[in-house]
């Protein structure tokens, strides 16, 4: 099941803007480089966009609310998952995942949430859990070249 979102990884950002979806939130959003990606926020959709240097879209972040000081993503999540799915639900419903980690806790950042990825032909999957892996507090879609292995 898709959310209309998959198709714009890959695209040049200031398209992205511009399309029926995005433009109208753009007036509430911010758009900085930080290191050599372009980071185009919406905190109050609860939405935001990473694109490489040469401005083409990488990933696509969905926050649930609080996350990082976001509102929440009030759209379709992909794949038919929503930020109330326990981290069981999702395995029911998407099988297992390709890749999973999290939950050790790293030097000067702490607790390293849970996560799960689901990799398919053209996009990657990535869905972060609360602690208690009750509910999903972000969802990421990411280009196969975005990918951190």
């Amino acid at each position: 099941m898709q959310n209309g979102f998959y198709h714009l990884l890959g695209v040049d950002l200031l398209t992205v803007a511009k399309t029926e979806i995005i433009q109208p939130l753009m007036r509430d959003s911010r758009t900085e480089l930080i290191g050599d990606e372009f980071h185009l926020t919406i905190r109050p959709h609860g939405i935001a966009f990473v694109a490489d240097f040469d401005g083409r879209v990488s990933t696509i972040f969905f926050y649930s609310e609080g996350m990082n000081d976001y509102r929440q993503f009030s759209g379709e999540l992909p794949e038919g998952i929503g930020f109330g799915d326990s981290r069981n639900f999702v395995h029911q419903r998407l099988g297992q995942p390709s890749a999973n980690g999290g939950g050790k806790v790293i030097q000067f950042f702490g607790k390293a949430p849970k996560w799960d990825r689901y990799d398919h032909e053209g996009f990657s999957l990535h869905i972060q859990y609360l602690d208690n892996e009750t509910s999903i507090s972000l969802v990421s879609l990411m280009r196969p070249d975005s990918v951190p292995r």
